[in-house]
C-alpha cells in the first residue's frame, strides 16, 4: 500500500465523518458538539447540514471514483455551492448576533431611563 493510497483512505474517512456530522445537523438541526440544553437552534444549522453533505460528498466521490472532465466539473460546481452556503451561514450568524447585541443594549438603555423616571 503506498502512501497515496493511505492518504485517499484518510480523506475518505474524514469525509465520511463530515457527512454524518451534516446528515446530523440536516436532520436534527442542532450541532452535535453543542450542549442539548442550549435553546432552540436557528434554521440555518440545516443550511450548514447540507453544505457538509454537498462539500464532503462530492469529495468523496471524487476521491474514490476519480471522475474527469465534465463530471469533474460538476463535482466541483457542488463543493463551491457547499462553500457558498457555508459563507451565507456565518453571515447570518454574524449578523443575528450583532442584532441580539444591539437589542441588549437598547433593552438596557431603556431600563436606565426607565429607573431615571421613576426616581424622579
Amino acid at each position: 500500500m503506498n502512501t497515496l493510497s493511505v492518504v485517499q483512505m484518510v480523506a475518505v474517512g474524514l469525509a465520511a465523518l463530515a457527512l454524518l456530522i451534516g446528515a446530523w445537523m440536516l436532520v436534527v438541526a442542532r450541532r452535535p458538539w453543542r450542549s442539548s440544553d442550549e435553546e432552540a437552534p436557528p434554521p440555518r444549522i440545516r443550511l450548514l447540514g447540507l453544505s457538509y453533505i454537498l462539500v464532503f460528498g462530492s469529495a468523496m466521490v471524487q476521491v474514490v471514483v476519480q471522475v474527469r472532465g465534465d463530471a469533474a466539473l460538476a463535482l466541483g460546481a457542488l463543493m463551491v455551492m457547499g462553500g457558498v452556503i457555508v459563507v451565507a451561514v456565518v453571515a447570518l450568524d454574524v449578523r443575528a448576533k450583532r442584532r441580539a447585541a444591539l437589542s441588549d443594549a437598547a433593552v438596557d438603555r431603556l431600563r436606565k431611563v426607565r429607573s431615571e423616571v421613576r426616581s424622579v
